[in-house]
């Protein structure tokens, strides 16, 4: 894990490699945190900003240092305006600015928190976004590749130069190194082709993350499937050789009596050709990704367990591949989750809230009092958002209100979605209890109210990173591209605003 500190050096005395210097659009005039430093490179800095375009977002200019023993670089990436300035757009503006700067071989750094960032935000949660940001960047999407040079070498040490925060944003930086190293951890999860995590490999990496973490591991197998009647979830995984896993994690907080026991639900499809409807052949490889909602909630997991909110959390990740062959489910076909209810197949591309029905029945079995599922869920979150927010649906407003605070917290992009009971139709089948009905428009809609019927009015809410999990559109210049770890800041912050711990929001 990257290690951070904030400092009390000088930018132009600082022992790192390099200053990374956040640069605001429309602004002519340098911040006096940095003049020194200005001088000393003979105004460099200062023609930089001027130029026209200086600033928009994660625009940089890297210029040479090291004169009279200061930073040997000096990289100035534009953060926008500052209307538009908050913190999600910061940690983007960082993670792409660390990434240049590992491509130099920079393995200190320091970022400077000009008096413009901290109108974005409180001492604290700018010291997090500060840290999580440079951290973000530490993930690499070419791991798998052979050459020497391939794969650079993380930045390993952050000062932070301008905060004066005390104890409160000493421990903010803390926090941000923890939660973006989960981040990363999904990140790297969501990145692997599918033959290197099928749902056996993914047990395997759980198992490797888990040392020293304290969370209670159960992997239930195929037999266990069979025996709760998880109709749903097996009629998925009937059509590929890989054996379906169902992992669930504990973390034991000590949460006070007769408080709220959270469960989170992640969808852990490892693969989805589509089944027998299948997936056409563009974009089939991205559905490697399917997972990773079960990433994030694994990848939460840890991160609460460090953090170490005072409140009970259970993790359930139903994974499995979606393949079409002779045993695979049909359009057509009728199933019985665990809970009792008779779903009919309209779609087996609509495989993610059939694992998710068994998924969310078997958290409640286990205690679950608060309920929260994220899953990559529907083509029509993707194309409604694109990578720039999560979906959210919820049948509890309190619960909600609570999701949007952890999204801040996280900088994480996060719109509620209606759920009006107008689109309740769209669920009802003439031969079942529910269709997992894959209608052309209000998709994402239709895919919760299906979920709710699985909650058993317990307060719930549902987070579609279709769009989210990975940025992929070449378009996008405000958003580094690759899998970006959606959902696994946000849920642990959520943890900790239930719990009511100030340790951990």
């Amino acid at each position: 894990m990257m290690q951070a500190r904030i400092v009390g050096t000088a930018p132009e005395a600082t022992p790192s490699e390099a200053i990374v210097l956040p640069v605001l659009e429309g602004r002519s005039a340098l911040d006096g945190e940095v003049g020194v430093l200005d001088r000393r490179l003979r105004g460099a800095l200062s023609e930089v900003i001027r130029r026209p375009g200086a600033g928009k977002i994660l625009e940089t200019t890297l210029i040479r240092g090291g004169e009279d023993g200061g930073p040997s670089w000096i990289l100035l990436v534009g953060v926008g305006t500052a209307a538009q300035l908050d913190l999600v757009r910061l940690r983007n503006a960082l993670q792409g600015a660390g990434r240049v700067l590992r491509r130099y071989g920079v393995r200190r750094a320091a970022v400077v928190a000009t008096s413009p960032l901290k109108r974005a935000g409180g001492v604290a949660d700018l010291a997090r976004a500060l840290t999580e940001g440079i951290a973000l960047a530490n993930f690499d999407a070419g791991v798998l590749k052979t050459a020497p040079d391939a794969v650079r070498p993380p930045i390993a040490a952050l000062g932070i130069i301008g905060l004066d925060g005390g104890a409160g944003a000493a421990a903010a930086v803390r926090q941000g190194l923890v939660l973006g190293e989960a981040t990363n951890l999904a990140r790297r999860w969501i990145n692997l082709p599918a033959n290197a995590l099928t749902p056996t490999i993914f047990v395997e990496k759980v198992r490797q993350a888990l040392p020293r973490s304290g969370l209670e591991l159960r992997v239930l197998e195929l037999a266990d499937m069979r025996r709760l009647r998880m109709g749903a979830l097996l009629a998925v995984a009937r059509g590929s050789e890989e054996p379906p896993k169902l992992i669930v994690l504990r973390y034991h907080g000590g949460g006070r009596r007769a408080g709220p026991v959270l469960g989170l639900v992640g969808k852990g499809i490892t693969f989805d050709s589509g089944g027998i409807s299948i997936k056409p052949a563009d974009g089939m490889a991205a559905m490697k990704s399917d997972m990773g909602g079960g990433a994030a909630v694994v990848s939460a997991m840890l991160a609460i367990a460090t953090l170490k909110p005072k409140i009970d959390v259970i993790g359930v990740v139903p994974a499995t591949e979606n393949m079409p062959s002779g045993k695979a489910a049909r359009p057509g076909d009728v199933v019985t989750a665990s809970n009792g209810k008779t779903i009919e197949i309209i779609n087996t591309d609509a495989e993610g809230r059939l694992v998710l029905a068994d998924g969310l029945t078997y958290a409640i079995q286990q205690g679950a009092t608060h309920l929260v599922d994220i899953a990559t869920l529907t083509g029509s979150m993707r194309r409604t958002m694109g990578p720039v927010s999560t979906g959210a649906f919820s049948n509890d407003p309190a619960l909600m209100a609570q999701v949007r605070r952890a999204a801040e917290l996280a900088g994480e992009r996060v719109w509620e979605m209606p759920m009006w009971p107008d689109y309740d139709g769209l669920v009802t089948s003439e031969v079942a209890d529910l269709k997992n009905a894959f209608v052309p428009w209000a998709a994402a809609t239709t895919a919760a109210i299906f979920l709710r019927e699985f909650v058993d009015s317990r307060p719930w809410v549902h987070l579609d990173i279709a769009g989210s999990a990975v940025q992929d559109a070449v378009e996008l210049k405000a958003i580094p591209r690759g899998p970006t770890g959606a959902g696994v800041r946000l849920l642990a912050h959520l943890a900790g605003l239930l719990a009511g711990d100030s340790a951990v929001t």
